[in-house]
Parts: structure tokens; sequence; C-alpha cells
């Protein structure tokens, strides 16, 4: 599965953590949100750890710890997550395009006008 990803995301996949799934499950509009998130936490944080990688309610959601210590606390990479988490909801999750939420089939997306218009085309 790691081989299905483009390589600056396969080294996040690299970062998580045993007994997680490696998989990042999220559509390739916010990889370029991924990358600058984990050049970010890199500099921050050079050995940092990935625990889950996500679409929830149509944000990003980002589990990741510092180090492998679990009583190491970085608010500046708490703030990096924060900000990466926030940002994802103006970004098309599916084209990486400026895009606002829509409740599409009772599921939460984060999309931009066309792809919002694609999903609500789909048929069961």
């Amino acid at each position: 599965m790691n081989d299905e990803y483009p390589p600056s995301i396969r080294k996040i996949v690299a970062r998580i953590d045993a007994g997680w799934p490696p998989i990042v499950d999220v559509n390739p509009g916010w990889y370029t949100l991924l990358e600058r998130l984990d050049a970010a936490l890199v500099e921050i944080a050079p050995d940092y750890r990935v625990q889950q990688v996500k679409s929830k309610f149509g944000s990003l959601s980002y589990s990741a710890s510092p180090s492998d210590d679990p009583y190491d606390y970085n608010e500046a990479f708490i703030e990096a997550i924060r900000a990466a988490e926030w940002a994802s909801i103006e970004v098309c999750e599916l084209c990486g395009a400026s895009a606002k939420q829509y409740v599409i089939r009772m599921w939460v997306w984060t999309v931009c006008d066309e792809h919002a218009d694609a999903l609500r085309s789909v048929s069961h």
C-alpha cells in the first residue's frame, strides 16, 4: 500500500508507530498540506512519530507526538498540527483548490464547488 503514495507522503507513512495501520487516510487534495506540515514538524521535532492521519468531519485529523516519550510536550509542535487541521477546512480534499464544507449523503466533505456538484450527482 505504501507504494500507492507519492514519496512525500511515504515519508509520513514511515513515521507511523508500530501497532497503527500504515495508512494516510485522506484524499490527494490534502497532500500538499501534509507535505508542508511534515516539513514544519521535522524542524520542530526531527524524530516525531505519527499515530494516525485521516479525515474527520471534513477536516484533517493528524495524531502525532514529538518523540517516543509520552510526557514530551511541545507547544510549537501542537500548534503546527492545529494550524494544518484548521487550514484543511478551506482546501478541497480532492484537488487542493479553495473549498468549503458540504454535507453530502450524510458525510462531511471539504470540497470545491465543482467536486461538490460531482459528489451530489453520484448515484448509489
